[in-house]
């Protein structure tokens, strides 16, 4: 795993060793923040001039892979899952999402009415939420269903943010850091404070960040050269940091590693669980280190992420791209906003078997099993094999009717099979077959009453096995059924989540206009009382 830091240039270390493994310097000027994605392909970096680009560490140097052509831009994020949608915060206070594999911008919010430059973009933990510190002061807080800003953040203390983060895990506590060096942990469900430090550092706060063991760990770094760690829950500080230098930003990982950069280029390493003295000192910089990141644990890609540096391979080499059953997830019915037909088709002729089967996309389709790379057989040969696996049965069976004349016992007339059906002039085939076969007049005795009793457990295999094809279709047919409307169930859950996120919306506002009714309502009666004296 990778430790990344950026002062005029991009650094990665191993996290294991501490070696400086890769160099990256493109662009005069301090870079201005460096992020991965949480899948741990990419980095997203933003240079002193507002420009993004999107870079990878897998070759044996660093090279880039996209640069977002947009103009004025200033911050940027990756989603929360995987690397496909990119938040863009622009100078003019301008927020919008960016499409990686599409490489176009699929929406733009509305611009607040003061507009200011956005300093910090911050996706949610459940990626409902998208929070764009502006440097005014406000936070403003855009749904990502709705697409409008449903929250405007205004702290009391400060007017100057200077570090924004959402919680990793809570989808709702969101992490605000002054210039005053007061901290905020805001709830933006209800627009209240959780938590608040007040005066924890002595100058302008510069970074902070969550722990990734315990959720109520939080951790923060200021120009005082202190780094101090809270319980969010308990709202104390837990422990405190002093170092000789003017600390920049910092970063932890799963492995309790705390990374401190500071004002001065070098990079000091901690265990948090002995914060006396740094385990390592990188020196790699000679300017201020601006931001320093670790490469997150490498997870198994979100289905509707594409490979960066494949996504045109894939295209071309059939042979690359997994089968779409297996690709299936549990929130593959909607992909896209687009709503599902209005009509339920529930035939399962029209319905593609290894694309849309309600069995596959459960893990239930049994054909799966005899699918193997380089040997696949489709739906309609083994169909085929099994009826002519049938007639050879049937023909076998006439054979040894013409050969043995056995005897008429009665495990043969009980059978109960119908007469034969006589159309224009000749029988049916498959039963006509098997009436044929059992209505032979007996001449022979011996061992022919043998191979007559095998024939009658064929006969019962045969029609054991009819049976079963029309259960089988049955099932299916019924599934499919399930299928439709389960996506149909999906897609109005969905819309009515939104509806209550508008309704919440309406009581928020509606609240607000019955206070400030009450508050000139007040000042009516005050100007009526100074009126009359």
């Amino acid at each position: 795993m990778y430790f990344s830091s950026i002062s005029s240039r991009l650094l990665l270390y191993d996290s294991n060793s501490w070696d400086l493994k890769k160099t990256y310097w493109c662009y005069e000027g301090i870079l201005r923040d460096i992020s991965w994605s949480d899948d741990s392909k990419y980095l997203l970096q933003v240079n002193s001039k507002g420009v993004v680009e999107i870079l990878s560490p897998a070759d044996h140097d660093i090279r880039t892979l996209q640069h977002i052509p947009l103009k004025d831009t200033w911050s940027a994020c990756f989603h929360r899952e995987g690397h496909r949608n990119v938040a863009i915060g622009t100078r003019s206070g301008n927020v919008m999402i960016w499409d990686t594999k599409n490489k176009n911008i699929t929406k733009t919010f509305p611009t607040p009415s003061q507009q200011s430059c956005v300093n910090f973009v911050s996706y949610n933990a459940k990626n409902t939420s998208l929070a764009a510190s502006m440097q005014n002061g406000d936070t403003v807080i855009y749904g990502l269903v709705s697409n409008i800003p449903v929250l405007t953040v205004k702290l009391a203390c400060s007017k100057s943010i200077s570090a924004m983060k959402f919680h990793h895990e809570s989808r709702s506590l969101l992490g605000l850091a002054s210039d005053e060096g007061h901290i905020v942990i805001r709830d933006i469900t209800t627009n209240k404070d959780k938590a608040f430090f007040e005066h924890v550092h002595a100058s302008p706060i510069s970074d902070i960040a969550y722990s990734l063991i315990n959720r109520d760990v939080l951790l923060s770094t200021g120009y005082d050269k202190i780094m101090n760690v809270y319980d969010v829950r308990l709202q104390n500080v837990v422990s405190t940091i002093k170092t000789s230098y003017m600390l920049t930003s910092l970063a932890i990982n799963s492995d309790n590693q705390l990374a401190l950069g500071t004002k001065n280029g070098q990079v000091l390493i901690y265990d948090l669980r002995d914060l006396t003295t740094p385990s390592k000192v990188l020196k790699g910089h000679d300017e201020e280190v601006h931001r320093v990141s670790f490469q997150p644990t490498r997870r198994k890609m979100v289905s509707n992420d594409i490979s960066l540096r494949d996504d045109t391979e894939s295209i071309h080499s059939p042979q690359k791209m997994s089968s779409p059953i297996r690709s299936r997830v549990s929130d593959m019915f909607f992909v896209s906003d687009s709503p599902p037909r209005n009509y339920l088709d529930v035939s399962p002729q029209g319905v593609d078997a290894k694309g849309d089967s309600f069995l596959a996309m459960m893990g239930l389709d049994k054909s799966n099993e005899y699918e193997e790379e380089g040997n696949k057989t489709t739906e309609f040969e083994r169909k085929s094999d099994r009826h002519d696996m049938r007639y050879r049965q049937l023909d076998a069976e006439k054979n040894i009717s013409k050969v043995s004349t056995p005897l008429n016992n009665r495990a043969a007339e009980n059978l109960g099979f119908p007469s034969p059906i006589i159309t224009n002039g000749g029988l049916d085939d498959k039963r006509s077959s098997v009436n044929l076969i059992l209505q032979q007049k007996p001449t022979i005795s011996g061992p022919a009453v043998s191979i007559e009793s095998a024939a009658v457990d064929e006969l019962k295999d045969f029609v054991k096995m009819a049976l079963t094809d029309v259960a089988d279709d049955n099932r299916n047919y019924f599934l499919h059924i399930m299928m439709a409307l389960t996506k149909q169930k999906l897609y109005l859950e969905k819309q009515l989540s939104g509806l209550n996120e508008q309704i919440q919306n309406m009581t928020h506002t509606q609240n607000a206009l019955v206070e400030t009714n009450r508050k000139l309502a007040f000042e009516v009666d005050q100007l009526k009382a100074r009126h009359n004296y």
